[in-house]
């Protein structure tokens, strides 16, 4: 009988284990199915918070930095006295600027070892001849030179108005003059109104008609 009943159980077995098997298949299909869904279905966004710096409630406050000052000079070209001085000229003679008041006056710094100077020197030549009727003054300060290299190249050059030597550049420094050449057009009152670097006839007319009624 036992070996009966150990046979009628393993045929039972037999009988169901298809069934069994189908539904585990089925099962796990399902399963797959499910999980492949899973996988191929694109991320869902995710919403990102912005990042912010919070600073610690003890922080200090930042103070703005200062906001840099630019201190400009007057105009180099604003109106103001002419400083006076006394030269001996070329010729021996003493000359000073104040007793040129009254007349309009060309003052240019220049010297022998200057090409700009020496270019433009035929120039003011060539104006100085043709105002000096009309109340105009031309007058040549030498600085940073020899009065023997700068006699020679007035000589070469035909330069008949007043030249001077300012053999310590102390009235260089009174004028502030950083550069060669320099020239100043004082009016008859003795005041600055023009600072010019290097000049020809027509820049020379243009600021002496203006001085001389033209």
């Amino acid at each position: 009988m036992r070996y009966n009943a150990r046979m009628n159980a393993v045929i039972h077995i037999a009988k169901i284990a298809p069934a069994l098997a189908l539904v585990a298949l089925i099962a796990l299909a399902a399963s797959c199915g499910a999980r492949a869904d899973e996988t191929d279905a694109p991320p869902s966004p995710v919403a990102l918070a912005p990042t912010a710096t919070i600073a610690p409630a003890d922080a200090p406050t930042p103070v703005p930095a200062p906001t840099p000052r630019v201190i400009r000079r007057a105009s180099a070209n604003a109106p103001e006295a002419a400083p006076d001085f006394a030269v001996e000229t070329f010729e021996g003679e003493t000359l000073r600027l104040s007793d040129l008041r009254g007349q309009v006056v060309v003052l240019n710094f220049w010297a022998s070892w200057c090409p700009p100077c020496r270019w433009e020197m035929p120039f003011f030549e060539t104006i100085s001849q043709e105002y000096k009727e009309r109340g105009v003054v031309f007058l040549g300060v030498a600085m940073s030179d020899t009065i023997e290299d700068a006699s020679d190249f007035a000589d070469s050059a035909g330069v008949t108005y007043d030249l001077a030597l300012d053999a310590a550049n102390e009235i260089a420094r009174d004028y502030e003059v950083l550069g060669l050449p320099t020239t100043f057009l004082i009016d008859k009152d003795g005041v600055i109104q023009r600072r010019l670097g290097v000049a020809n006839e027509g820049v020379l007319k243009i600021f002496l008609s203006g001085q001389v009624g033209e």
